[in-house]
């Protein structure tokens, strides 16, 4: 008869200050991913929480973002403008005036 393997005991936990540290962000934002449903974690008691090495790793590919290589760079549209024609408004946003210093052309 086989002896069953004797369990290798409770696995480590990681705070969200070391969570936080070995992501290289804040430990509010681990506690918010957790708050909010996003990360898997261990609540123990009513405000402690931890997170187990499976969890990190959870919590690492879930804010992975992968690059998009099937999309190819967008060139802006090359629009010919003048078939529009110009307009009342934009005739007059472009009239000359005068300033009430500058000495008239008519008066020479």
């Amino acid at each position: 008869m086989t002896e069953p393997m004797p369990s290798p005991g409770p696995e480590r936990t990681f705070s969200p200050e070391e969570v936080a540290e070995t992501l290289g962000t804040s430990a509010w934002w681990v506690r918010e991913q957790a708050r909010s449903g996003r990360a898997a974690h261990l609540r123990l008691g009513k405000s402690r929480i931890r997170f187990t090495a499976a969890q990190v790793a959870d919590l690492v590919n879930r804010a992975t973002v992968v690059a998009d290589t099937s999309r190819t760079e967008r060139q802006p549209e090359q629009v010919d403008a003048s078939v529009l024609g110009a307009t009342v408004r934009s005739l007059g946003a472009h009239r000359t005036r005068r300033s009430p210093a500058a000495p008239s052309r008519e008066a020479t």
